[in-house]
């Protein structure tokens, strides 16, 4: 079951990538509005640093005036789910890996609000674009974005609802809408990335649920997508950017750590207040061992943290004050480790990383023969948060020092 829900995931991780404009809609705007830049554009900005609410503040305004924009009806539906997903910690890639908590098989409670304005927002989308295919089955613009909206829902059944089979369904109509849209225009390479991403995943699975894949019409070829997506890449136009992020995403699945690493590095150039790209980087280096260098990253990380600078602020400091204490155990330099650490457990948050950091922190303590310092750490996290897996290691942890000959003979 892992590998199928890894197999999902990563169809459903790629389409979240596609949400890039076309040209035309785009071209029409740069003409209308000459030197001025184009609104849209600018809000999608926001949206790739993880400034949500001036990319909804943005998109709201346009629509007001343009209500028929499908690409900036699309793109307001991806900010409201982009913002929750962001609010629960679930943007980063490794959270759908197949230890992940996308996977922990409990479905994400939603408020009734927020699903509310998320499929408001889809219905009217879907209902625009059906309305000018019913005029024109050939409407590139709209056959692009028909497809998208299937991605945005394809996003909230993986991510929130955990429903894999809906996700898939959904993602399925998307590869339709862009299949058709390639049968008008051949060279409309942005929608390539959603159809290559389809045929990749198809393509990688094993040859028992190709099968079964194939039985319910489900057929790809794994060498074919990934050159789809790499073409994205090198030609696309407004998704080249997405398809970097996917495709960084597939080179670190197939464990082309230095091609992912080079493809991160460059968007996190592009969108510098974008906090996750960078911490995506240190992942790589993880990946291969080389915890100095997935240090000296959250090192980095940390300073534009310290520093304010912007798009750092909403960083989850516990977390990763967390990740460079432990890149820093791993390299052996325990007194530095213990400082980051330390640093985690002064945060005024309540955040599980807290926690995590001061077990840690216990037991660099313990190697350091300072008992009584592991002890208190241990005691603060087992009152703190007992009902967690933190709250339950300390308590083990108490248990073995209390049983232990030197606490006897004290």
């Amino acid at each position: 079951m892992k590998q199928e829900h890894s197999i999902v995931v990563v169809l459903v991780l790629a389409t979240a990538m596609v949400l890039a404009a076309p040209r035309r809609s785009l071209c029409v705007a740069k003409k209308a509005v000459a030197a001025a830049p184009d609104p849209v554009q600018v809000a999608i900005d926001h949206y790739r640093n993880l400034e949500h609410e001036a990319a909804r503040q943005q998109l709201e305004a346009w629509l007001a005036d343009h209500p028929g924009d499908l690409r900036a009806r699309n793109y307001l539906a991806s900010v409201i789910l982009q913002q929750e997903l962001f609010r629960r910690e679930l943007l980063e890639s490794q959270v759908y890996g197949s230890h992940g908590e996308a996977f922990d098989g409990k479905k994400v409670p939603v408020s009734p609000a927020f699903q509310q304005e998320l499929f408001g927002v889809l219905n009217k989308a879907e209902s625009i674009a059906g309305d000018r295919l019913r005029q024109n089955s050939r409407d590139e613009e709209a056959l692009y974005w028909a497809g998208v909206t299937h991605v945005t829902r394809a996003i909230y059944q993986l991510a929130l609802a955990k429903a894999n089979l809906a996700a898939l369904g959904e993602a399925k109509d998307a590869r339709k809408y862009h299949s058709q849209l390639l049968s008008v225009n051949p060279n409309f390479v942005d929608a390539l990335l959603v159809v290559g991403t389809y045929d990749y995943i198809v393509g990688s699975l094993p040859w028992y649920m190709k099968v079964l894949a194939s039985i319910v019409g489900y057929r790809g070829n794994r060498q074919r997508g990934l050159a789809a997506i790499e073409r994205v890449t090198r030609e696309g136009h407004w998704a080249r950017d997405d398809a970097k992020n996917f495709l960084a995403i597939l080179y670190f699945r197939e464990k082309r750590y230095p091609e992912a690493r080079a493809l991160l590095a460059d968007l996190s150039r592009s969108y510098p207040r974008n906090h996750v790209f960078p911490q995506e980087v240190a992942r790589t280096y993880k990946a291969q061992g080389d915890w100095a260098s997935a240090a000296k990253v959250y090192d980095a990380i940390l300073a534009k943290y310290a520093a304010g600078e912007p798009g750092f602020k909403s960083l989850p400091a516990s977390k990763i004050y967390y990740q460079a204490g432990d890149a820093r155990t791993h390299t052996g330099e325990n007194q530095a480790a213990l400082e980051r650490y330390d640093q985690a457990a002064k945060l005024p948050d309540n955040d599980i990383y807290v926690y995590r950091a001061e077990l840690a922190a216990a037991e660099l303590c313990l190697k350091n023969q300072k008992p009584a310092e592991a002890l208190r750490k241990y005691q603060r996290v087992a009152k703190a948060v007992p009902d967690t897996d933190e709250g339950k290691a300390a308590r083990q942890k108490l248990k073995q020092l209390q049983e232990s000959p030197a606490r006897r003979g004290s």
